[in-house]
């Protein structure tokens, strides 16, 4: 086993996508060069003629095709980024039916007695945990505007 198993430099990834755009030259080149011949041949011999150019279109068609399917590249860093999610809970009183929101807290789960009631001095139980969707923290961020 040689000691260069699981290389993690930043040229290795870089690698890849210079002989992807090399391919795409390459390919580019070799299309054009297709369609030319195809033009020049037209005249003498037809059927030749349609095979260069339908070589040509294809090339090309294989560069739209692999341009069009090609991600862009991001860093390590905004790849294992992970967003954070803004978690609530809803805490409800039994006996008066008081409903309160509150940002989630560590140890939080469903029908748990938490807090005591503002209103009648009972114990408020955990109703749900949920996530803010983003609908509405873009309406939240553009209603400060």
């Amino acid at each position: 086993m040689s000691g260069n198993q699981g290389n993690t430099s930043p040229t290795a990834g870089m690698t890849a996508s210079w002989v992807a755009y090399a391919a795409i030259l390459i390919v580019g080149l070799l299309s054009l060069f297709s369609l030319y011949m195809g033009f020049i041949n037209y005249a003498d011999n037809a059927d030749i003629a349609l095979v260069y150019l339908f070589i040509g279109a294809a090339g090309f068609a294989a560069i739209g095709y692999m341009l069009f399917r090609s991600k862009p590249a991001t860093t390590k860093a905004e790849a294992l980024e992970v967003k954070k999610a803004e978690v609530f809970t809803t805490l409800e009183c039994p006996k008066c039916q008081q409903k309160r929101v509150r940002d989630f807290k560590r140890g939080d789960y469903i029908y748990k007695d938490d807090e005591p009631c503002t209103r009648c001095d009972g114990m408020m139980i955990i109703t749900k945990i949920s996530r803010k969707k983003e609908e509405e923290k873009k309406k939240d961020e553009s209603s400060w505007l």
